[in-house]
């Protein structure tokens, strides 16, 4: 049970979260790391005092009843080796049940293009293509309402020796798009319409894959920010061990 409430200053869960600019979910993370402390009413719901939003916000700044919306620019997310596998998890059945040459996945966040993950790509040409800028195919693909068909050997993509077929797709959310599924099939075959189907029904799940795997990111981003408020305290307890 919290301290007991001394001023009318008080805000519920939505108004703290709106506040701080922050989601429940990294308000709840913040009180399990003891950087916030909400008080309770008779019914058991958590109120938050101006004065800890304040030291939450880290120099004491003055608190506005309605802060307005939160501003919609963050840093693009960043691809790691978790990212990656899980991408290449997913796209690698699909690869398989359509026997295909290669698949793989373009994030697009916040304007930047990233190879997130792929399936029968070798090393070293997944090396080259994440170093380089994404190719026609996919970014094409971005502004295509379905399926956009292309020649690996006239694109260059993703080896301008593959004698396969390419179909490049793009994955979106419900909200927002995040980027773009491709796949080469083997010499010799072009995708059939049901295959063209099955690639764009990946592609729906896989945008809500990588929505979660976007907002996880978001949220060890906002973890972080939370470990930084507290300097003293070890990252793995500031955010929580395992279990």
């Amino acid at each position: 049970m919290g301290a007991r409430m001394q001023s009318d200053r008080w805000f519920s869960v939505s108004e703290a979260c709106r506040i701080l600019g922050i989601s429940r979910t990294t308000l709840l993370a913040a009180e399990s790391a003891a950087v916030i402390t909400p008080s309770r009413t008779p019914g058991g719901h958590r109120r938050y005092s101006a004065g800890q939003l304040e030291r939450y916000l880290g120099a004491g700044v003055p608190l506005r009843p309605d802060p307005g919306p939160r501003p919609a620019g963050r840093a693009a997310t960043a691809v790691d080796a978790t990212f990656t596998a899980v991408v290449r998890d997913a796209v690698r059945p699909l690869a398989r049940s359509l026997d295909a040459e290669c698949a793989g996945f373009y994030l697009h966040d916040d304007g930047r293009w990233q190879l997130a993950g792929t399936a029968g790509v070798p090393r070293w040409l997944a090396e080259r293509l994440a170093s380089s800028a994404p190719p026609a195919p996919v970014t094409e693909a971005l502004q295509s309402g379905g399926p956009r068909l292309f020649d690996p050997r006239v694109t260059g993509f993703p080896d301008a020796r593959s004698p396969g077929h390419g179909v490049a797709v793009r994955v979106r959310a419900p909200d927002r798009v995040h980027g773009a599924l491709f796949l080469v099939t083997r010499p010799g075959r072009a995708p059939l319409p049901g295959e063209l189907q099955v690639v764009g029904a990946v592609a729906d799940l896989l945008g809500v894959l990588v929505e979660q795997l976007v907002q996880n990111a978001d949220l060890r981003g906002r973890l972080r920010d939370i470990a930084a408020l507290c300097p003293d305290r070890k990252p793995a307890e500031t955010v929580g061990g395992p279990g």
